[in-house]
């Protein structure tokens, strides 16, 4: 199973982290690759810091090695499903509405998601993850 890439995982790896870069440069080499909800968040980031240009193409440099799956009809179609399984047992969705596209991606592409957020993923059954720390 390859592996699909969250925002709070490329982000620090677009800011250098020592302790994200090698395992997403491994991941990479494995095949993986992000949503175009991460890619939003993680493109976001490059135009905050002291020099967007050189952030930009920092991230462009990393889209060659990681794809960017695009938002589908079914991927909408599995996020409302499981927007609509979340709320019939009591748990939130309006605040994590992206984490939940993040999640229908990785289902509808049969990726194992690799993350550090455990909250916003764990009540999700048909979800695989890959808990950083």
């Amino acid at each position: 199973m390859a592996d699909l890439l969250d925002s709070n995982v490329v982000i620090p790896y677009l800011a250098s982290d020592p302790a994200i870069v090698p395992l997403v440069e491994r991941f990479a080499l494995e095949g993986a690759a992000m949503s175009i909800v991460t890619y939003v968040e993680a493109y976001q980031g490059t135009l905050r810091g002291p020099d967007p240009l050189r952030a930009q193409v920092r991230f462009e440099d990393v889209l060659s090695e990681i794809p960017v799956l695009p938002f589908s009809l079914s991927i909408a179609r599995g996020c409302a499903r499981l927007r609509e399984d979340l709320k019939g047992r009591g748990r939130r969705v309006r605040d994590r509405a992206l984490d939940l596209v993040i999640a229908a991606t990785a289902i509808e592409h049969d990726l194992q998601l690799v993350t550090r957020n455990r909250v916003d993923f764990a009540d999700i059954p048909e979800l695989t993850l890959y808990l950083l720390d």
